[in-house]
């Protein structure tokens, strides 16, 4: 049996100490719960031992993985921290810390230093080798819309797609890639997802690189995006074309500009106080002034309007409505097939 360290017996006496600061005296029950622990042999699960001989570390409390609701922000305190957010996000953007007005070296971001072409081979390479058994059907999905949406939800569950047979690609994952790999510039008071918007130009066009490395090889793929802008959701389609994609389909997930707003939020302070209690990197902050300029008087989000202008872009189309909290998604409109589930077969 490996010889155990010689400092057991008082390290057990201070563990088994009493409220009341006295060692070892304390309420019979504590005495006894020590006393079988102690008997219990070195590598047992319950054992305050490693098979090793070593004092195991102690590991974290339901309370501290999950905030008691008396630990969590106050609805005041939220607020101040959001306001914290955006100052701090403010004064990096003016101090120059976003990562494309550090290490790019053109005006559309396209050419890194070196340094971080590297960073970005490797991720994309990492990313790419996890979609090793996706098939490269030549097919492809774009799925749009705002923030909150559900779309991961919506293409699983209600469009009936089998992920597995797609590379996603969505610069949010790759954000996450980056604080992952501690690259996304640290910022006091934030998260790592927080300062995520230091490094939104270098994550998009890092998804870009994986897109064309995906189509050069001809592999399924899903691109996540809001589709705010027409014309860079026009170029997907025809870099897709051009590459050979015969099936290209448009799935649209449709909520209201202030049910986005909302939801943003919400997820955003869900996971800081998952952050708080040491769990995850935080929350993505997205500014409502984001989502509120895409508000549009005819279909609700400019967003609906790309998806409107190009359905007749896609060989298939749906639109999902995901406007109601805690019910499925329902689908609206769609073009000649009878079934969701054959949106993308």
């Amino acid at each position: 049996m490996p010889v155990r360290d010689d400092r057991r017996g008082s390290l057990d006496r201070l563990s088994g100490a009493a409220a009341d600061g006295s060692l070892g005296d304390g309420p019979p029950e504590r005495g006894s719960l020590s006393r079988r622990l102690d008997s219990l042999p070195d590598g047992h699960p319950s054992s305050r031992y490693t098979a090793e001989g070593s004092r195991r570390q102690p590991t974290a409390s339901l309370r501290e993985l999950d905030p008691a609701p008396d630990d969590r922000l106050t609805d005041v305190e939220w607020s101040d921290h959001v306001v914290e957010v955006r100052d701090n996000l403010e004064k990096a953007h003016t101090d120059g810390l976003a990562t494309d007005r550090r290490y790019a070296i053109d005006e559309d971001g396209e050419a890194w230093v070196p340094s971080r072409r590297e960073i970005h081979e490797m991720i994309i390479a990492d990313l790419y080798a996890e979609a090793s058994e996706v098939p490269c059907e030549h097919k492809a999905i774009l799925a749009g819309g705002l923030a909150g949406a559900g779309k991961t939800t919506v293409l699983a569950e209600q469009a009936g797609i089998d992920r597995s047979q797609y590379l996603t690609i969505n610069p949010d994952d790759i954000k996450l890639e980056l604080a992952k790999r501690e690259l996304i510039p640290a910022i006091d008071g934030l998260s790592p997802m927080e300062a995520s918007d230091l490094v939104h130009e270098e994550s998009s066009h890092m998804a870009k690189q994986l897109a064309i490395r995906a189509r050069a090889d001809g592999k399924n793929l899903i691109w996540d995006i809001t589709m705010s802008s027409r014309s860079s959701t026009e170029r997907r389609i025809d870099d897709l074309r051009a590459s050979g994609y015969s099936k290209i389909d448009g799935i649209f997930v449709d909520i209201p500009v202030d049910v986005s707003i909302r939801r943003a939020d919400a997820r955003h302070r869900q996971d800081h106080e998952r952050y708080r209690a040491g769990d995850g990197l935080g929350g993505r902050y997205v500014p409502p002034e984001v989502t509120v300029v895409q508000a549009d008087p005819q279909w609700g989000s400019k967003n609906r309007r790309t998806f409107e202008d190009l359905k007749p872009c896609f060989d298939k189309w749906a639109r999902f409505d995901n406007s109601v909290d805690h019910r499925n998604a329902v689908l609206v409109e769609a073009s000649p097939y009878n079934d969701p589930k054959e949106a993308a077969s």
